[in-house]
């Protein structure tokens, strides 16, 4: 498991770097052109989605708020706060995309990975039909249960209840975000 995490903090990290710099250099303040290039550039990322999780639709999305963030607010002082509050509305937003089953599949996988058997998982109550689809999809028969604490992803349990992993895409950003803070901050104050 603690594998699992430091593989995916590096890929978020790596992800995040090339984003952040690829604001830095188009952050010419029209905030226009900057919505427009984001908006592509998650376009692009979905895209390659589909072949490697590890591409983090996530960390595109979060980029791309950021990059938003940075356009728009011009470096204000609470800009940090609001650029992660921005990309987790992204993030809880993208969970309504038709794409958010694809990506509920692997993180249902990766929970799957981790704990070998997995006989419950949990999720928001909005994605019980989606979580049965995608459960299905990674090959599980788990039951599924509604969980207010899980939101934009799954909390899967082993076969004899005494383990879990969460797996979300607010988690993720959440443990990325403190080696994200001085990266937000360049770009907001450029």
């Amino acid at each position: 498991m603690a594998d699992l995490a430091s593989l995916l903090e590096s890929e978020a990290q790596a992800e995040i770097e090339a984003i952040l710099g690829e604001a830095r250099s188009k952050a010419d303040g029209i905030v226009k052109a900057g919505e427009e290039q984001a908006k592509s550039y998650l376009e692009g990322k979905k895209r390659a989605f589909d072949n490697d999780l590890n591409a983090a639709l996530t960390r595109a999305k979060s980029g791309a708020e950021l990059e938003g963030a940075a356009l728009t607010l011009k470096a204000s002082h609470g800009a940090n706060e609001q650029a992660f509050v921005a990309a987790q509305a992204e993030l809880r937003a993208f969970t309504k995309s038709a794409e958010y089953e694809q990506t509920l599949t692997k993180l249902i996988r990766e929970v799957k990975n981790a704990l070998g058997t997995v006989t419950k998982l949990e999720v928001n109550s909005t994605d019980l039909e989606v979580a049965k689809r995608a459960a299905g999809a990674a090959g599980l028969t788990a039951e599924i249960h509604a969980s207010p604490d899980i939101e934009t992803g799954v909390r899967g349990y082993s076969d004899t209840g005494s383990s879990s992993v969460t797996n979300t895409l607010i988690g993720r950003l959440s443990r990325a975000r403190d080696s994200l803070l001085s990266e937000v901050a360049s770009v907001l104050k450029a």
